[in-house]
């Protein structure tokens, strides 16, 4: 692990940005802890919060709210960079329809073992809840809690003509993204390309729900552009410890719409299975 890019003191909270090392690939991530707390070195019997970026995500696109959960829970908050987004180094090869998967299975378990966090409680954004969800249910994590906001669990026709919507506006989102990314158009179009190749219409996890035996929370806005409520409602029905909420005047991106609402769940959720493990 490099040496931490940067540390700055909000408040009672430290935040640090630096680098970990994953096989060939660089990954960068931020790590805010609670005032008092070495925030270069987890605990491995504190649970911390990982949260994991949407598809065309990163770290800065979570805003705030990395800083507001460490103020309202007490606890360690970690957020990486998948491979290729915002400032990690891009893998070499094309993504393919199993990129989830080795995200949930292979990255993921790989950057908490090299950050020390044993008892990690997932908060993911769409892709990024869907490899919360994966992992939760292979049992390549094991953690306290799951929340996911505007999760996939199977591919609605509703998804696919959301992305077809943005590639038309393909060079407006790429400017977009050059301020959260070191590679935007690599980003973008492997996203694309995935989601709208033919084959992955049939990727599917709702079989490994029913195998998560940690709390879930479940959160959607009504207007998502990518997902109905059946994506609510069957990981409701599927997950045996499972809850959910339709959030009126919302998104896709429920932190960016609901920021308070959002951060009340979270917070009242995370808190709850930091409260039930100890």
């Amino acid at each position: 692990m490099g040496s931490a890019a940067g540390e700055v003191n909000a408040g009672s909270a430290v935040t640090v940005d630096d680098r970990l090392q994953v096989g060939t690939v660089g990954i960068a991530y931020r790590r805010i802890s609670p005032g008092g707390i070495d925030s270069r070195h987890s605990s491995g019997n504190s649970p911390v919060i990982v949260m994991l970026h949407e598809g065309l995500g990163s770290i800065t696109q979570w805003r705030d709210l990395p800083e507001v959960l460490t103020r309202r829970c007490g606890l360690e908050v970690i957020a990486y960079d998948r491979s290729g987004y915002g400032r990690s180094d891009p893998v070499p090869e094309t993504y393919s329809d199993g990129f989830m998967e080795r995200e949930a299975t292979e990255m993921l378990p790989a950057v908490l073992d090299e950050l020390g966090v044993r008892r990690p409680i997932l908060v993911g954004h769409s892709d990024g809840a869907s490899i919360s969800l994966i992992a939760a249910g292979s049992g390549s994590v094991v953690p306290l809690g799951v929340a996911v906001i505007a999760p996939h669990s199977f591919i609605e026709d509703i998804c696919i003509d959301g992305i077809r919507a943005i590639d038309g506006q393909r060079g407006q989102v790429i400017s977009g993204l050059a301020r959260h990314h070191d590679h935007p158009r690599l980003a973008f179009e492997r996203w694309r390309d995935v989601w709208l190749t033919p084959r992955f219409r049939h990727w599917d996890i709702r079989p490994l729900l029913e195998r998560i035996d940690c709390p879930v929370l479940v959160l959607q806005g009504e207007g998502d552009q990518y997902g109905t409520e059946a994506q609510v409602s069957t990981i409701v029905q599927s997950a045996p410890n499972a809850t959910g909420h339709l959030l009126a005047d919302c998104g896709h991106v429920a932190h960016r719409d609901q920021p308070e609402r959002i951060a009340d769940y979270l917070a009242d959720f995370v808190s709850g299975c930091a409260a039930a493990a100890s």
